[in-house]
């Protein structure tokens, strides 16, 4: 339920809701495929493989169409019921791994499958938080539409349309792969690299507000 609601509060730009489940998709199933690999099991069809298929190839197809500016829009039963597929996926593939997968030198097998799935949907569970939180404050309900999500703020700062949403993408694919290759790669090797690209990204995100800030100073 709470996935559900995630995907539903960050369809607010064109193409960000289904851009964000094909990334997390895509996560998702190479997450099925590793476990497959490194499992003695010898049937790639399972349950994982198929949601996660199902959510990337059906997001594919309607993406050109909900790009900006869209002609078809995903609506609320659309954005749950994404939510409700990455949800199942994120359960039904870390549910199989187990700590035997992994080699004991990454020093961080028991959490994999904990961290994964928050990963992968950071970002609409970090916006649904945030909303949350922010309109409770306010006396409002939960529920009551704003200009206060992650979307908007980047398009408050300076940001297009096409430019918010390709950084949502770009933060989604640094969390969701981050986190994925936490279980093939040594972690100390894989921290370094989140945390540098956490760093670049962050400064990209943050140039239209940080240029205009220096610009001020020099008036």
């Amino acid at each position: 339920m709470t996935t559900m609601n995630a995907f539903n509060f960050i369809d607010g730009l064109d193409g960000l809701a289904a851009g964000v489940a094909i990334i997390g998709g895509v996560a998702f199933f190479l997450t099925a495929y590793w476990v497959h690999r490194n499992a003695p099991l010898t049937d790639y069809s399972d349950l994982a493989t198929l949601l996660t298929a199902v959510v990337v190839g059906s997001c594919v197809g309607f993406l050109p169409h909900n790009w900006f500016p869209s002609k078809i829009f995903m609506g609320d039963s659309g954005a749950m019921l994404i939510g409700l597929l990455m949800a199942s996926a994120g359960i039904v593939s870390t549910g199989q791994i187990t700590s035997g997968l992994y080699d004991r030198a990454n020093g961080i097998p028991t959490i994999i499958p904990i961290l994964l799935p928050f990963a992968v949907l950071f970002l609409p569970l970090l916006d649904l938080s945030l909303a949350v939180v922010r309109r409770t404050a306010l006396g409002r309900s939960p529920w009551s539409a704003d200009r206060g999500h992650l979307h908007h703020k980047l398009m408050d700062i300076g940001y297009s349309h096409r430019t918010a949403v390709l950084l949502m993408y770009m933060w989604t694919c640094i969390l969701a792969f981050g986190g994925l290759a936490f279980a093939v790669f040594p972690w100390q090797i894989v921290l370094a690299v989140d945390l540098l690209a956490t760093l670049v990204m962050g400064l990209i995100t943050a140039w239209p507000y940080l240029s205009r800030r220096d610009v001020q100073e020099v008036r």
